[in-house]
């Protein structure tokens, strides 16, 4: 973040900053923060719990609040960005894995964002929105690979198309890729050198510019998939093959070519 604007934040702008690079979804509107449609009824208790723990005053009407301070330091900042996540059961079902629900889902599902680990949560909450559907993210506590759990196969094939189409420009510290036949059925990880160590800083400068760019891009890329992909005939049943015969390169070039690719 650039440190000349940030130290021209108030209090407010201070809060909506690192709620938004926590995982949150806001928008700042007549000095109030609202916690967006994005966000589940959770993602807003468990914010006001960490303000209130924060020793932050604060306003509060529905799922948005004012700041009653003007300003906030820095280090605040940090703690509510850092505030670390906690295991949670994922609870997979069989349409998870089936061609269907993936060409239907308009949107990804809601995942608490401060259950998330604190490095991952924008980028999980940004695959849902862009309507990747992401169940869970780890951070790698500096000892395993970051990674996505996404729900089934076909969300990682598309992934892939996505990841070509709108993030290989990106400028990223470790290569982001897909694997295919865990539980989940496809997970984005990421790769080291065998030098290296895992950095959690860039882990985090890695996600956070993914993340803002399928923001940006999100109703294009839910539309792509919409208007690419459809839910029965010949297309349903050649998706299948694919992965029965588990051709997941040929997925995903299959994909390429729907979307005109």
């Amino acid at each position: 973040m650039n440190l000349m604007k940030l130290e021209m934040m108030d209090a407010t702008a201070r809060i909506a900053e690192a709620l938004q690079m926590r995982g949150l979804f806001v928008e700042v509107k007549d000095d109030f923060i609202i916690l967006t449609d994005g966000n589940t009824k959770a993602d807003i208790s468990k914010v006001r719990e960490l303000l209130h723990h924060l020793g932050i005053p604060t306003f509060w009407q529905g799922n948005k609040f004012q700041v009653l301070v003007t300003r906030v330091p820095i280090s605040t900042m940090k703690r509510i960005m850092n505030t670390p996540g906690r295991e949670f059961p994922i609870f997979m079902e069989g349409y998870h894995y089936k061609w269907k629900p993936f060409v239907q889902r308009r949107f990804g599902i809601k995942v608490n964002a401060l259950d998330l680990d604190a490095n991952m949560a924008m980028f999980v909450k940004s695959l849902n929105l862009a309507g990747i559907t992401a169940l869970a993210g780890c951070n790698g506590h500096h000892r395993y690979a970051p990674n996505v759990q996404l729900s089934g196969i076909y969300q990682g094939a598309w992934f892939q198309v996505i990841y070509e189409k709108y993030l290989s420009n990106c400028s990223l510290h470790y290569k982001w890729n897909v694997y295919y036949g865990n539980e989940s059925g496809s997970c984005i990880t990421a790769d080291k050198g065998e030098a290296e160590r895992w950095d959690m800083n860039l882990i985090y400068q890695d996600a956070v510019q993914m993340a803002q760019i399928l923001q940006k891009h999100a109703v294009e890329i839910r539309e792509l998939k919409r208007a690419a992909f459809k839910r029965k005939g010949e297309m349903k049943e050649q998706a299948k093959r694919f992965v029965e015969k588990r051709e997941f390169a040929e997925l995903v070039g299959w994909m390429k070519e729907k979307v005109g690719k």
